[in-house]
């Protein structure tokens, strides 16, 4: 386990997310990832929406493993999107380079979810509401000369923090990849604390079931389109996690066209939903 403050406690699942996305990260994205794992107001932050989303309202987890996870598949998903030839949107308008994207998705993805600490209708606005100020901080840090790059990074991780819920139409490919990554956060081990708690049933417990029939999620290399995420699950369940919460995103997402999403429902054939 690597060396943490003391104020921060760190799960073994943390520490292992924190080491991956450190060792396959660089320059400013690297000087960045370094700031906001160690980032007491964060880690209170998303500690508290995890409370809040679990305990209060009998969510999955909203907290910093979710935080991570999300982190390591939009950057996963991006540098896939590069390798498949894919311009981001920074790039392709000639704002910024491949790194600012970066550096835009990485900031926006890790603290979209803050917000579940006050409430969970409209969350992504109270998020950025709670960490605009964080956000203007760590911009400045990462471009102290240069008030242009400040102002496009920090527009875009708005972007990405507001377009993340599919509420909000949203147009860059920093934030579609996002929006995306969100949704791949489904396995079974992730919705384990909600299943187990001792309450009636309530609206959402299919979200819930769903997802613990979902073994794995794995985000790949395409041979066809840049980006494949392959869905394994033991039982048919698992299928409305894909089609009424990843389908949902994909379609809202402007990466749709680069993405290929199969589910492989144990003892049946693979079920192609884009191809």
């Amino acid at each position: 386990m690597a060396h943490y403050p003391d104020w921060k406690l760190v799960t073994p699942k943390e520490d292992q997310l924190d080491q991956a996305l450190i060792d396959k990260s660089e320059g400013k994205v690297k000087d960045l990832l370094t700031g906001l794992l160690n980032d007491e107001e964060i880690y209170l932050f998303h500690s508290y929406a995890n409370a809040v989303s679990v305990r209060r309202l009998g969510y999955n987890d909203h907290g910093p493993v979710h935080a991570r996870i999300t982190t390591y598949n939009s950057l996963k998903i991006l540098y896939y999107l590069r390798e498949g030839g894919v311009q981001t949107s920074l790039e392709r308008e000639e704002i910024g380079t491949f790194e600012d994207s970066a550096v835009a998705t990485l900031l926006g993805c890790f603290i979209h979810d803050v917000g579940m600490s006050v409430t969970r209708d409209e969350h992504e606005w109270h998020s950025l509401n709670l960490m605009d100020s964080v956000i203007s901080k760590y911009v400045r840090n990462l471009y102290p000369d240069d008030l242009a790059k400040q102002t496009v990074v920090r527009s875009l991780a708005h972007e990405v923090i507001v377009g993340h819920m599919a509420h909000t139409r949203i147009h860059s490919i920093e934030a579609g990849v996002v929006l995306i990554a969100d949704g791949t956060d489904m396995t079974r081990g992730r919705s384990r604390v909600p299943l187990n708690m001792d309450r009636d049933p309530m609206v959402g417990d299919m979200h819930r079931y769903s997802a613990n029939s979902v073994r794995r999620v794995e985000i790949s290399r395409g041979q066809v389109k840049p980006v494949v995420i392959s869905v394994y699950m033991d039982n048919v369940t698992g299928l409305f996690q894909v089609e009424e919460v990843l389908m949902t995103k994909v379609k809202a997402s402007p990466i749709m066209s680069h993405l290929e999403i199969v589910a492989h429902v144990k003892g049946q054939e693979p079920k192609y939903y884009l191809k």
